[in-house]
């Protein structure tokens, strides 16, 4: 009976003990609040800023803050490239919010009913609260890093192309174009940097755009197939025009089996694109309009595009014959209205280079030389009025013509007299807008072996140098084109 008394009394002198000592805490912790201090076991960061006042508390969670924001903030990367972009807090506007971090260590053990903030008191006292670091982000601040970075990181794709040197053809590979989705890589880090993971790292992943050329379209190109040269006044409207329909058409590739069409190329004839108004033919009458000698553009190529051995698909006539290219062989367009098209026939891609400078057009086509069975030319034979010409296309190896090919008839209108054109000069006349007089019926030429023609010289520069024509080996004639219908002169 003697040791359980003692027992009790130990079991009472530890209860009053931990009482005491609880009510001493408690009255310390209360203390805390009641002198305007921070509660009792409050941290910061993790570092601990209990019984200090307001002040000294503000003045420890800046220096928090300057150790949390000091050194890179935000580093982005580009794995393929081995590079990286880093910023720092200041650079992307990343701060802590020392005002909001302040108020909220202070209000623990002051909100609420008496009952919770006794609560509030004792949970901090005995188990401890961390006051998280309030972060704020400058989003303007940040965008304009990951612009930077975007600047940095994009670029358009680069086709694969040709370089015609003197001593040959030179192929280049293209490049793979790349395109950062800023607006995309900011919702990724905002989480991470307003909770101050520092540093943030976070690997590019740009999107990608492949090239419209790649070096599978060009590795069998290795002759020209080709060429059409005409020829235009420069420095004037019409000249103007020309030039920019011709370079819309340079370094076009036409893979085997794809169509080109002039009008989707070319785009349209607008001043917005560029072009003039300048003399054109409407309905059998001269006329001003925009985009006026754009047909010479089209025309050249059509006569480049025949001697190729490729097969045109859409194809109209002039009202009357045209004086840059002979009868039979132009190919009047119109925005939305007529356009001409060919497709590609041949077993391998054909690059079309297209020049236009001081009053001179030519067209190359070039391609892989054993596509053709020879070099082709061309043919205009008038038949009778009003004119009617037959076209014919031409294969020659060597000086030998080995084919001749009836290709179809087109018939013209009588040009009307010169006073009904209202044509400035004789000069304006034959290179603006006049058609071609009307030749004489002349009986078709007996197949025999004509000599062939020189090819026109194709204009070089110190980069495109074109090497000359090659001479295919002999081999099977590629089909004629059908005969168009024609749709309404123009």
């Amino acid at each position: 009976m003697k040791a359980v008394r003692y027992f009790l009394i130990f079991i009472a002198t530890a209860l009053a003990a931990v009482l005491i000592a609880d009510m001493t805490f408690l009255g310390t912790a209360t203390a805390f609040i009641r002198d305007g201090r921070m509660a009792y076991g409050l941290k910061a960061g993790s570092v601990s800023i209990g019984g200090m006042t307001r002040e000294e508390a503000a003045r420890e969670i800046q220096r928090i803050a300057r150790t949390a924001l000091n050194g890179e903030a935000l580093i982005l990367s580009l794995p393929d490239e081995n590079h990286a972009f880093s910023f720092s807090a200041e650079e992307i506007g990343l701060s802590v919010d020392t005002d909001k971090m302040l108020d909220a260590a202070f209000s623990v053990g002051r909100d609420g009913s008496m009952a919770q903030q006794v609560f509030s008191m004792l949970e901090c006292a005995f188990q401890g609260k961390d006051t998280p670091l309030f972060a704020a982000l400058d989003n303007a601040k940040l965008d304009q890093a990951l612009q930077r970075v975007k600047q940095a990181v994009d670029r358009a794709p680069k086709d694969a192309s040709i370089v015609f040197l003197p001593t040959g053809i030179e192929r280049q590979p293209g490049l793979t174009g790349r395109r950062l989705d800023t607006n995309a890589l900011a919702a990724k880090v905002t989480p991470r940097l307003l909770e101050l993971r520092l540093p943030c790292r976070e690997a590019l992943t740009p999107e990608e755009a492949e090239p419209s050329i790649r070096m599978e379209d060009i590795s069998a190109i290795n002759a020209r197939l080709s060429d059409c040269t005409t020829y235009y006044i420069a420095y004037t409207g019409r000249g103007d025009n020309i030039e920019i329909a011709a370079a819309a058409l340079d370094n076009c590739i036409v893979r085997p089996g794809d169509e080109l069409s002039f009008n989707a190329t070319v785009g349209s004839r607008v001043a917005s694109a560029g072009y003039s108004v300048a003399p054109v033919i409407i309905n059998g009458k001269v006329e001003q309009d925009i985009g006026g000698g754009v047909c010479q553009v089209s025309s050249t190529l059509y006569n480049a595009v025949l001697t190729a051995g490729l097969t045109p698909t859409d194809r109209t006539a002039h009202y009357y014959p045209s004086a840059y290219v002979d009868a039979g062989l132009d190919a009047t367009v119109a925005d939305g209205q007529i356009d001409f098209a060919f497709r590609n026939t041949l077993p391998h891609a054909v690059l079309i280079r297209s020049w236009a400078s001081e009053g001179t057009l030519t067209i190359s086509i070039y391609g892989c030389a054993e596509d053709l069975p020879g070099v082709m030319e061309m043919e205009s034979v008038v038949i009778g009025p009003p004119p009617t010409v037959e076209v014919y296309r031409l294969t020659y190896v060597g000086d030998q013509l080995i084919n001749r090919e009836y290709l179809y008839t087109d018939e013209y209108d009588v040009p009307p007299p010169p006073e009904e054109e209202k044509k400035p000069t004789e000069d304006q006349a034959r290179f603006e807008t006049a058609p071609s007089p009307v030749p004489s019926p002349t009986p078709a030429p007996a197949q025999t072996s004509p000599a062939p023609k020189p090819a026109p010289e194709e204009p070089t520069t110190a980069t495109n140098a074109a090497p000359p024509a090659a001479q295919p080996p002999a081999g099977t004639t590629t089909p004629a084109p059908s005969a168009p219908t024609k749709p309404p002169k123009r």
